[in-house]
This record gives C-alpha cells, structure tokens and sequence, in this order.
C-alpha cells in the first residue's frame, strides 16, 4: 500500500521558512498573503500496517514537541483549506531523492522491514486575497526548480 504524510507544526510554533517565504513573496512585489505555513509530504510504500505508519510519524518523521502529523491512503485528496491555496512540491520521476531514501533506511533501522520505497515533498499553505495568475507566479519564481521537481497546486 502506499501511504501519504503530511507533517507540519503544532498551532503557536514559529514556522521560519513560512515566514521567510512570506517575506520573499513580498519581495516579488505580491503583496495579498497574509500568511505562509510550511510542512512536509512523504509517500511511502510498501506493506505498512497503520500502527507502523503511525509508529514511523512518531518515531521518525515528526518532532512530537512542535510537529503534528497526518496520514491516509496515497490516493486520497491531499487536506485542504478554506481559503487558501495549497502547492505541493515534489521531484521529478528519476530524481535521486536522497532524504526519501534516509526514510527508507531509517524505517528499516526501526525494524520495519517492509517498506519498499519513500518520497519526500513540501507543502505550502498560502492564504490571502490572491488570483490564480499570482500564485502561479509564486510557484515559479519561488517554491519550485524545474529542472528537477514538479510542483501540484489546490485550492483558491
């Protein structure tokens, strides 16, 4: 089976590189967000009961202090927001993901021998007045490389 993650920080956690994308959104002269929040995406794969997604949240993916977590089957919709726009950053097929191949390792390390692949991503939440155009114009100038990632956007 394969499984999305979503991790991100607790309410009342300062999300740094949420308020310094923010800030270079600014800087780019968009100047309808109100606020950026920043998480991290994992898809895992392979014969993972709930109870050894959950274990791999708690044990490895999440700091159990500021990070909360979420997980689903992979093919569900990703969580989304009211008004907000929510863009999802990912390598492209090919790519050498090296922190979904840590995941790996360190899953194995836990004894979870089943896994057979993971890969990692970003998610952004965006919220404030802004059209399709600007979001777009963020996405490109900001939140992705496109040479070597892809990046999916919901919401609005």
């Amino acid at each position: 089976m394969r499984w999305r993650i979503e991790v991100g920080y607790r309410e009342g956690v300062f999300d740094a590189l949420g308020h310094l994308t923010g800030q270079d959104i600014r800087d780019l002269g968009i100047t309808g967000v109100s606020e950026v929040k920043t998480g991290g995406i994992y898809w895992i794969e392979g014969d993972l009961s709930e109870d050894e997604v959950h274990r791999i949240c708690r044990e490895l993916l999440a700091d159990p202090i500021t990070q909360e977590y979420e997980f689903y089957p992979a093919d569900s919709p990703p969580s989304l927001l009211p008004d907000a726009w929510v863009v999802e950053v990912r390598y492209k097929p090919g790519v050498t993901d090296a922190v979904g191949d840590s995941v790996v390792k360190g899953v194995r390390d836990m004894g979870i021998d089943s896994i057979r692949r993971a890969q990692t991503g970003r998610k952004y939440i965006i919220r404030g007045n802004l059209s399709k155009d600007e979001i777009e114009t963020i996405c490109r100038r900001l939140l992705y490389n496109d040479v070597i990632e892809i990046y999916d956007l919901f919401g609005g």
